[in-house]
């Protein structure tokens, strides 16, 4: 092998090498978040934003109403809970993004139109078709066959 292929061979490991610890990292990247300080924060913020919308929803009242009413219950859950340093623009964020998750929950699906029409002309029906006569019936299907031995018990006295 040239210097060429050792460096190619190289390459290519590294990159496989690569491509397992990406893999690894994104498969527990939730759990690496949540075990930081900022990634429990994100994560109690996203919580009381959720109830925070649900709340307000449910109070009534103006879209500015309802903000300011989430973004008052998550400033004090948070203070309650001794999360500092959490800007009022990350607060509307996740105000934002529990109000649409709970929209996108709470969509009615519309029910399709049949698509079958009203008026066909009979021409167009299909009519049920003839069926022709059975050939042979069940007594000589079962005559034919030939009779089976009876089978022995093999639970009585144990044999």
């Amino acid at each position: 092998m040239t210097i060429k292929d050792w460096i190619y061979l190289g390459i290519t490991v590294a990159s496989y090498l690569l491509a397992i610890i990406a893999g690894i990292y994104a498969k527990d990247k939730a759990k690496i978040n949540r075990a930081t300080r900022a990634g429990q924060a994100l994560d109690v913020l996203g919580k009381l934003a959720t109830n925070a919308d649900h709340e307000a929803e449910y109070i009534g009242g103006s879209g500015q109403e309802k903000r300011e009413f989430a973004s008052e219950i998550i400033t004090q859950g948070l203070a309650w809970l001794g999360v500092k340093g959490v800007t009022p623009n990350l607060v509307n964020g996740a105000i934002e993004k529990a109000y649409n998750s709970m929209n996108i929950a709470n969509q009615n699906v519309k029910a399709a139109e049949p698509e079958i029409a009203q008026n066909v002309p009979e021409k167009d029906i299909l009519q049920p078709q003839e069926q022709a006569p059975q050939v042979a019936s069940k007594a000589t299907v079962t005559q034919s066959v030939a009779p089976q031995a009876v089978a022995k018990d093999v639970t009585v006295n144990g044999n």
